[in-house]
């Protein structure tokens, strides 16, 4: 059976190798991820061709899982290869590995240090859309790199839909949505959100004299447990919320979720989606997989 799933695996993500770029090992051993180096972000595409279709986007600072190296190119005016990447969040709901290219001239081996300091209105609104955040106990919000904005209250009824804009000089996020749920929906309202702390993985505001801390939607039960399902089948809502797995906080993050056993039940997925988690057995297992 592992044999069939690995040859299906190559096949999937099947392409010529050419001679691979000496800054992808170390002590002769291939490195198993990479991070994104691109304060714009890191386009995905089908094939190793700038002229290939898009198929997503990476964010700044994301840890991606290299399947392979491909032919060496110049691009920016930089010399490296294009790099073939496992596509987490399309192989859990495909339930077979995805693939895609991206230009290794934007991948390093370590990431940056996190840092706000030369930060744009682009960079904050990027910060804000790289994955869904909870706060306040189960408010679920989404802001999305188009300027769109939803709120949800998870569980439960209630919604808010509309825009939002961030302002790195005002320290703000200004909100501009209808709330309410399917017997009433509210006139457009706004709402200005004063930035108090931004951190890579929480960002704490204040809004009518309360202050409170977004975390990582992913932290949240109601999403939580789609990890666990051995059928996984990700909404638009599950897939942008389990972004945050793909971080340099993303180890750490995942040790703390859930129960006790949490990251025995849901290692069998976290493993098909090239999740790094350092913990000694998990590495075992998932050593065993991919090798």
């Amino acid at each position: 059976m592992k044999k069939n799933f690995i040859v299906l695996t190559l096949f999937l993500c099947s392409t010529f190798i050419y001679s691979l770029d000496a800054k992808y090992f170390q002590n002769n051993q291939k490195i198993d991820h990479l991070y994104v180096n691109a304060s714009d972000g890191l386009r995905i595409r089908r094939s190793d061709d700038l002229s290939a279709m898009k198929i997503g986007i990476l964010y700044d600072r994301m840890m991606v899982k290299v399947v392979s190296v491909g032919k060496e190119v110049t691009i920016d005016g930089i010399k490296s290869n294009w790099v073939q990447i496992l596509l987490p969040m399309q192989t859990l709901k495909a339930g077979r590995s995805e693939c895609g290219w991206v230009f290794g001239g934007y991948l390093s081996d370590k990431p940056a240090p996190f840092s706000t300091n030369e930060w744009t209105d682009s960079d904050l609104t990027r910060y804000l859309s790289r994955f869904s955040w909870v706060g306040r106990g189960r408010i679920y919000y989404e802001f999305n790199s188009d300027g769109s904005f939803r709120m949800l209250i998870l569980e439960a009824g209630g919604a808010g839909d509309g825009s939002f804009s961030a302002s790195m000089k005002n320290k703000s996020i200004t909100v501009r949505a209808r709330y309410g749920g399917e017997e009433y929906v509210s006139e457009v309202q706004t709402r200005i959100y004063k930035i108090i702390k931004i951190e890579e993985d929480k960002l704490t505001l204040r809004f009518d004299d309360e202050e409170f801390t977004l975390i990582p939607s992913i932290t949240h039960g109601s999403l939580l447990w789609y990890l666990t399902d051995d059928d996984a089948r990700l909404g638009p809502v599950q897939a942008i919320s389990f972004n945050a797995l793909m971080f340099p906080f993303s180890s750490d993050l995942i040790k703390t979720l859930g129960s006790e056993d949490f990251l025995q039940r849901a290692k069998n997925n976290l493993i098909k989606m090239g999740i790094y988690v350092d913990d000694e057995d998990y590495k075992k297992d998932y050593n065993s997989y991919w090798n």
